[in-house]
């Protein structure tokens, strides 16, 4: 019988972080921070713990970056230290030593293998003749998506991973997916880096939950929950889409893989796509119909037809 309570673990994203080191003045001037600061205001309570990881992953991993090593330490320790003065009641749980370590040996390290066929894969989007930065004709779109399909196999990318779902709902419509990959018409302004800190969120999250559920179930831990704190509302909404499943590693030579299954709720994740059933193959029977637009995409991604708008399975 467990005699602690359970516990909630919230990550904070970047711009989350940089609001526990403004001041009062600084708040109140800006409503979007000062939104923020009541939301991490409201989470200062004894059971809840607070990380600053997905942030510390995106910072250490950004090869952009012109700062030293040493720099880099001093500036994420003095954020998590500020984070620490914020929060009363609520724990951080990074120590100073912790953030030394990560630093020393993953700085300009990508967190996933799989990086440069992520980023190569999403200026190649950006850059071909897709047009994606504005919406596609319907007609055309299943026609995009095979061709996405194939360029992400030829990138050995899964069909099943964020970057390729997160494109997918870029081309049937879905919003908040458009403002997270922010494509845009000059390949030049096109900042893949940062859409795929984005999009790359969402697998870190799945598996630092997977891991905590793991650890619960196990007794290892009391943390139960957990949250991802951001106030951008685009990655929020393609977020809850995304629901990890169940968490292992596989051996691959001179390291593991960590390998999540999870379910995908495509149908929310393609907010224009059509259900609509194909012709008729056999005029005098409603049952001939084909395959709608949806189920022949899934039968793409996933090798099925899942149908009736059921959260599809997925590896990544």
């Amino acid at each position: 019988m467990r005699t602690t309570p359970d516990l909630t673990i919230h990550f904070l994203d970047i711009c989350a972080l940089d609001v526990t080191k403004r001041t009062k003045a600084q708040i109140a001037a800006e409503p979007r921070k000062a939104a923020m600061a009541g939301r991490l205001e409201a989470l200062d309570i004894p059971t809840n713990r607070i990380s600053c990881l997905l942030a510390l992953m995106e910072k250490t991993s950004d090869t952009r970056s012109t700062r030293t090593d040493e720099n880099l330490k001093a500036q994420i320790i003095g954020d998590i230290q500020h984070a620490r003065s914020f929060f009363d009641h609520a724990e951080v749980v990074e120590r100073d030593e912790y953030v030394e370590d990560y630093i020393t040996q993953l700085r300009r390290i990508a967190v996933e293998l799989g990086r440069p066929a992520y980023l190569a894969f999403l200026r190649a989007v950006n850059g071909g003749d897709f047009d994606i930065h504005q919406p596609i004709p319907k007609p055309r779109r299943f026609e995009v998506a095979s061709t996405l399909v194939e360029m992400a196999d030829d990138l050995e990318i899964s069909r099943q991973h964020p970057v390729l779902a997160v494109t997918l709902a870029c081309l049937y419509g879905n919003a908040s997916a458009r403002r997270v990959l922010k494509f845009r018409r000059d390949p030049a302004a096109f900042d893949a880096e940062n859409a795929l800190a984005d999009v790359m969120a969402i697998r870190r999250l799945m598996d630092r939950k997977l891991e905590f559920e793991r650890d619960y179930h196990l007794g290892l831990t009391s943390i139960r929950h957990t949250t991802y704190v951001t106030d951008d509302g685009g990655l929020a909404q393609v977020m809850s889409c995304f629901h990890g499943t169940a968490l292992s590693t596989r051996d691959a030579g001179d390291h593991q893989e960590v390998v999540v299954r999870g379910k995908v709720d495509f149908a929310d994740l393609l907010t224009e796509i059509s259900h609509e059933p194909g012709p008729l193959t056999d005029l005098s029977d409603p049952a001939s119909a084909r395959p709608s637009e949806y189920d022949r995409l899934c039968a793409l991604i996933f090798g099925q037809q899942p149908g009736g708008g059921d959260p599809a399975s997925a590896t990544a």
